[in-house]
């Protein structure tokens, strides 16, 4: 994706919620879409299929894992210009339930804190009722703000 000189993170992330696309190589690879973003807040649809299943059968814990980052990512995105690289720092997940194959899950990234190095942001994957199967919390690094 060619990012024009003057787009926020966030005006990138509006155009992928306008097209439903998942923008990347790994969105495309993990199921995930990008379906709302607001300055600090992003929502995507994930859904996982027969490339995230473990070896017995059931949806890797790894898939929630990559969701949860990846919502935790474009939040702190949201706020940066749109060709400021950042990386994560630390990510706790908690697994509450175990994912189904082939059913659509959001996954919510919320930014809770930022420093101008550091930022710290909260993500869940819930289902449409708003059972909540897995939790997160990240630390990531802006990597040189310009």
């Amino acid at each position: 994706m060619t990012i024009p000189p003057d787009a926020t993170g966030l005006d990138i992330l509006e155009q992928l919620a306008k097209t439903r696309s998942n923008g990347s190589s790994i969105g495309a690879t993990m199921g995930m879409r990008m379906a709302r973003a607001s300055e600090g807040h992003v929502v995507l649809d994930v859904t996982p299929d027969d490339r995230h299943l473990n070896p017995l059968g059931a949806v890797h814990g790894g898939f929630a894992a990559t969701c949860l980052d990846g919502a935790a990512a474009l939040a702190l995105y949201s706020t940066l210009a749109g060709d400021t690289p950042y990386a994560t720092v630390d990510l706790n997940v908690k697994y509450l339930r175990p994912m189904r194959q082939n059913q659509t899950y959001q996954a919510e990234g919320r930014l809770v804190d930022r420093t101008r190095r550091l930022a710290i942001c909260d993500t869940e994957i819930r289902d449409e009722a708003g059972t909540l199967y897995a939790k997160g919390t990240a630390t990531l690094m802006v990597m040189d703000e310009r």
